[in-house]
C-alpha cells in the first residue's frame, strides 16, 4: 500500500499522476496544475540541414565559410539535442509521479 511520504498527512489516498490528471474534467483549475511538462520542439533536421549545406558550401570553394555553417549547424543540433532529452527525462519523471489527493502534493 502506499502512501503520503509528507509527515504532516500519510494518508494512504493516493493516485498516479497521469491517470489522475486525464480523469479531471476539462474544465478544472488542477488540469493546468498537474499538466505533463510541454514536449520538446524539433529541430534536429534544421541542425542536419544547415551542417549538409556547410558541407556542400566548403566542397564548393569557400571552405572557411563552409566550415563555420557546418560548425554552427553541430551547435545547433548539439543545443537541441540537449533541451529533447531534458524534457524527455521530465516527462518520464512525470509519468512516475503520484499524487496524494488528501494534501495534494506530488511524490
Amino acid at each position: 500500500m502506499i502512501v503520503c511520504p509528507s509527515p504532516k498527512c500519510g494518508s494512504p489516498n493516493v493516485a498516479d499522476l497521469p491517470h489522475y490528471w486525464r480523469s479531471l474534467p476539462s474544465d478544472s483549475d488542477l488540469k493546468a496544475k498537474y499538466a505533463p511538462p510541454a514536449a520538446a520542439r524539433g529541430g534536429l533536421l534544421g541542425a542536419l540541414g544547415a551542417l549538409v549545406f556547410g558541407i556542400v558550401v566548403a566542397v564548393g570553394g569557400a571552405v572557411l565559410l563552409g566550415l563555420v555553417i557546418a560548425a554552427g549547424g553541430l551547435g545547433w543540433g548539439a543545443v537541441v539535442y540537449k533541451a529533447t532529452t531534458y524534457a524527455e527525462e521530465r516527462r518520464t519523471t512525470w509519468e512516475s509521479s503520484r499524487v496524494c489527493l488528501a494534501c495534494t502534493g506530488r511524490f
